[in-house]
């Protein structure tokens, strides 16, 4: 039987998926495909573009990052309780408790991963709380630090933006399982992306489709509100339902965190960064027109923190943002991509803010729907380009 050339079409189109643009095929390979989600690959860096409702998307993650599930499901057990000799049952509350404070459809997303995984429910919502276990435990608190350039400090008024993500040591190697998530959900929401390890589901690093930005750094160490939203997920909806800084402030203003924390953002036109306590929420601005740099201390004047304990309080905080500024000032009106992660491979011994606990480090350019991520030690800077995932 002779097939008529719109079936040959649907045919090969089911069989081979569209392709990237030429200029994107070289960043991004395609790899494999599960129902409507697709793998792709970024060097070594997961890439996955989600779409359906969120049941179907998670259904997508847990098919297509199987075995780097499976990988950092062992891992956790080699870690925490074999080396470090963590409770299971101790983990197990733990993650439960990350997982109670959920959203419900962030639990579909789970839930889907519990399907097609092969880990199940239990081994999904432990490994969902991987990066929790020392900090609950009080063994490490996070250090992290970032920095946007914009109007006279870039060559045509962009914004760029540079964060480092710090933590434990012991992260650095399942930092070998980073993924950039795509989650396209059709409810109306705006596609967004979140860099995290596999398997890990809310937004400590994340860009959507409009070009808003969001990362955040650990803030002056004051212990935890469980009867409150995860500041980590509202992020995540926040991607979802705001397209620039403008719309972003008001929910900003209006939102108490369950953990002190930075929040630095970004649109297509400036960044500003939000001091978290646990009971206000405060907005500062660019440290010189066009700059802005942030670590992991309150800046702003007026903040009554004396009940903080500052032999746990992230070290050299200052010293990092400070350096930050100076490398800013260095490369006034040449920030380009490029410029960025120069500054961000600078070390903190070289005037920089990078640290050995550096886990992994992202540059992001809101106006081109582009992201750069570099695993030290393992991968070197690898571009992602969103906006063909995003659909523009």
């Amino acid at each position: 039987m002779r097939m008529k050339p719109a079936f040959l079409l649907i045919a090969l189109f089911a069989c081979f998926p569209p392709t990237l643009p030429a200029s994107d095929s070289e960043a991004l390979t395609f790899h494999s495909s599960f129902e409507n989600g697709r793998l792709y690959r970024a060097g070594e860096i997961r890439v996955v573009e989600l779409k359906g409702d969120y049941r179907q998307m998670g259904r997508q993650y847990g098919s297509l990052l199987k075995e780097d599930l499976l990988a950092l499901n062992r891992k956790i057990e080699e870690v925490f309780i074999k080396k470090m000799k963590m409770s299971p049952t101790r983990m197990a509350a733990i993650a439960g408790a990350v997982y109670d404070r959920y959203p419900q459809r962030y639990k579909e997303i789970l839930h889907g991963m519990a399907e097609t995984s092969g880990l199940g429910r239990d081994g999904i919502i432990l490994l969902n709380a991987v990066e929790w276990f020392p900090k609950i435990n009080h063994l490490f608190y996070g250090r992290c630090s970032g920095a946007a350039a914009w109007g006279p400090y870039s060559p045509d008024g962009d914004v760029v933006f540079g964060r480092n993500n710090d933590d434990d040591i012991l992260y650095r190697d399942f930092a070998r399982h980073m993924v950039v998530a795509v989650f396209k959900p059709g409810d109306g929401s705006i596609p967004t992306a979140l860099v995290n390890y596999a398997g890990v589901i809310y937004n400590a690093t994340g860009i959507n489709a409009e070009g808003l930005f969001i990362e955040l750094n650990s803030g002056p160490w004051m212990g935890f509100s469980l009867e409150r939203t995860s500041i980590f997920t509202t992020l995540f909806s926040y991607l979802q339902e705001y397209r620039d800084i403008p719309q972003l402030d008001r929910a900003m203003r209006s939102t108490l965190v369950d953990i002190s924390a930075i929040i630095n953002v970004a649109d297509k036109k400036r960044a500003c960064s939000y001091e978290c306590s646990l009971w206000d929420t405060r907005r500062r601005d660019q440290d010189d027109e066009g700059f802005l740099a942030a670590a992991n201390a309150f800046l702003l004047p007026g903040w009554n923190l004396s009940s903080v304990d500052p032999s746990i309080e992230p070290d050299k905080s200052g010293q990092r943002q400070g350096n930050l500024v100076t490398l800013g000032a260095r490369h006034k009106g040449t920030f380009t991509p490029e410029v960025m992660m120069k500054v961000l491979d600078v070390p903190l011994e070289k005037g920089g803010a990078t640290v050995p606990e550096t886990i992994y480090q992202v540059v992001a350019a809101p106006k081109d729907l582009k992201m750069w991520i570099k695993v030290p030690g393992f991968e070197e800077w690898r571009e992602i380009p969103l906006g063909p995932l995003f659909g523009k």
